[in-house]
């Protein structure tokens, strides 16, 4: 059980992050292995909309680096959706001071903060490197979508207007 300390309205600490409880490596394993790279819900969802939209694009073009859940080649824009969790914005949501702080008490918890710690290095790899072949990148995160999936589309579509418009 995760025991909340509320501090001031912006402020929330959790304690005793350890007293979680733990599910079964099997269960954990399982779960892991559903999850997806390509083609998730909230990738569908925003390719959907874009569609309805008239903005065509490329799905995972290989030959960019990163390859970017959607591309718009003629605007020369990259879209990548990011996972909260695979690409380190959880903590933040959840109210923990720090990617570490969160995997305090997780199974093999080195494992996990350098591997999420590499993801947003190599992120952020890939945009310099397509920003140095004169692309555009747009990230959105995926509970961006679901929260509010119209915000999300009129901010990517505002984007690619500016490129249109530069």
């Amino acid at each position: 059980m995760k025991t909340v300390i509320t501090m001031k309205a912006h402020e929330t600490i959790h304690k005793s992050v350890s007293m979680r409880r733990r599910r079964p490596k099997t269960v954990v394993s399982k779960a892991m292995k559903a999850v997806r790279s390509e083609n998730t819900s909230p990738e569908l969802a925003l390719r959907k909309a874009l569609w309805a939209q008239g903005y065509r694009y490329r799905l995972h073009r290989k030959n960019l680096p990163g390859k970017p859940d959607l591309v718009f080649p003629s605007r020369r824009v990259a879209l990548f959706i990011d996972g909260d969790y695979w690409h380190g914005r959880q903590w933040k949501k959840r109210g923990f001071q720090s990617l570490e702080a969160q995997m305090s008490g997780v199974n093999n918890s080195e494992y996990w903060i350098k591997k999420i710690s590499g993801n947003i290095a190599r992120d952020k790899k890939n945009n310099r490197k397509l920003r140095a072949l004169g692309w555009k990148v747009i990230r959105v995160w995926e509970s961006d979508i679901k929260k509010n999936q119209q915000r999300v589309v009129k901010t990517v579509i505002r984007k690619i207007r500016e490129v249109e418009n530069a």
